[in-house]
């Protein structure tokens, strides 16, 4: 069990706070035990699950690597203000082939909670996927991720050059609809 926040790989958790380590890495944090079982049903990759000591964790994360860690470390690596005692580090996933005949177009949204909101309702519309533009807040903000409310991992998320991304939509044979 890890006990101190001067951990080297706590240290390492707490740079996938910024934009710039997430990237580097290729990996992200999601905190929580419904984004956790989301993202267990999903077909991304959780690399490992860090719990609390005193938190019982369900059955099946027994398939996954468990690092054990005191309250107080897990209070330093949360960016919740009421941390629920687990989270997960899970890696990166970029859909490679854009498939399906809807999909919904985002440019420059910077609050976190709206992309988080607008990704879940895509999802739940039955959207065949999401293509970000450049100008839009960091898909694995922990705000968006916990917004997405678990959508994150149902939906396919693309990032593109959208005034490229449109002309090939168009050529494509799609219908672009726009509003502001």
């Amino acid at each position: 069990m890890i006990t101190s926040v001067k951990n080297e790989k706590i240290k390492a958790l707490k740079k996938l706070h910024k934009r710039k380590e997430r990237t580097n890495s290729g990996t992200f944090i999601v905190e929580g035990f419904h984004l956790l079982e989301e993202a267990s049903k999903s077909d991304w990759t959780i690399v490992e699950i860090i719990a609390q000591e005193d938190i019982k964790l369900p059955d099946w994360t027994e398939a996954y690597r468990v690092e054990r860690v005191s309250g107080n470390v897990m209070a330093y690596i949360s960016q919740t203000p009421s941390p629920q005692g687990v989270l997960a580090i899970m890696e990166i996933k970029e859909p490679k082939d854009r498939n399906g005949d809807h999909f919904l177009i985002i440019d420059s949204i910077q609050d976190p909670g709206n992309l988080g909101t607008i990704i879940r309702t895509a999802d739940a519309a039955g959207m065949d996927g999401i293509i970000i533009g450049e100008g839009t807040v960091d898909l694995y903000n922990d705000k968006v991720i916990r917004s997405t409310q678990g959508s994150l991992f149902h939906i396919p998320i693309y990032h593109a050059e959208l005034k490229e991304e449109v002309e090939v939509l168009k050529q494509e044979g799609f219908s672009v609809w726009a509003t502001a």
